[in-house]
């Protein structure tokens, strides 16, 4: 992974905090914050994958499998937007290891 370097107008962002003695570094600043804002992508596409699954009763497998017998333009675009969650899902797990 390469190592970036935080801008001065980025560690200005920082400066409050570090100034009282909350972060001892900027990169644990961003570092912090990133984390917060990929659990809150988690927490999202988890609850829209959710209600999809409540609102058919059934999860995604299954979905997709009565779909391929046939299903209202309104399921399609359901299907992809439930597709789409579960890709972004993955995608956003992918990186909360990495922070």
């Amino acid at each position: 992974m390469a190592d970036y370097k935080i801008t001065p107008d980025l560690a200005n962002l920082a400066k409050p905090f570090l100034d009282l003695g909350l972060y001892d570094s900027p990169a644990t600043f961003f570092r912090d914050i990133i984390r917060d804002m990929v659990k809150h992508k988690l927490d999202r596409y988890e609850c829209i994958i959710e209600k999809f699954e409540r609102k058919y009763s059934m999860d995604f497998s299954d979905f997709s499998k009565k779909l391929e017998r046939g299903g209202a333009i309104k399921e399609e675009d359901d299907w992809m937007e439930w597709e789409a969650a579960i890709n972004m899902l993955g995608a956003w797990k992918n990186t909360i290891s990495l922070v």
